[in-house]
């Protein structure tokens, strides 16, 4: 299977992301028992902020449907946030969030730091993160669920 990553650039797109986000995370909250995430309750605007804010990356498959995305962005301090780090339940386990963690630290290449949460509850994204570099600094809980502050130097 072809993958292929690249910035979101369109309204259209950004549905499409919010859709997959939402597919993506039921899967989250059935495995948790709690359905209430934030990720399930992102509306068209939030995301429309998102992507104002930094970049949005998203992976396409053969038919050009999107079966990954992942979002980043630069504060300040110079430390990049990486977030909703999604692949479609029927493309998982095949490489693809690593590709796209790949591609969203290429596009932040400048930052000194990069931060990112997982769901405690996660252990598969938990381990893609620490296979890739990644070290869990603290834990928080955030809107009700305990989260892996997890971060990696540039």
């Amino acid at each position: 299977m072809k993958t292929n990553i690249s910035k979101i650039v369109d309204e259209e797109e950004l549905r499409e992301v919010l859709e997959l986000q939402r597919s993506s995370f039921n899967e989250v909250a059935k495995l948790i028992g709690n359905y209430d995430l934030l990720p399930l309750r992102q509306t068209l605007s939030q995301i429309k902020e998102e992507f104002e804010k930094g970049i949005i990356l998203k992976c396409l498959n053969d038919d050009y449907s999107i079966m990954g995305s992942v979002r980043g962005y630069i504060d300040n301090s110079n430390i990049c946030h990486i977030g909703k780090l999604i692949v479609h339940p029927n493309f998982q386990n095949r490489g693809i969030g690593k590709a796209l963690m790949h591609e969203i630290e290429n596009q932040f290449a400048s930052c000194w730091k990069f931060t990112l949460f997982t769901g405690k509850e996660t252990p598969n994204t938990f381990h893609l993160y620490s296979k890739i570099g990644y070290q869990a600094v603290e834990e928080i809980v955030l809107d009700g669920v305990s989260m892996i502050v997890m971060e990696k130097l540039a």
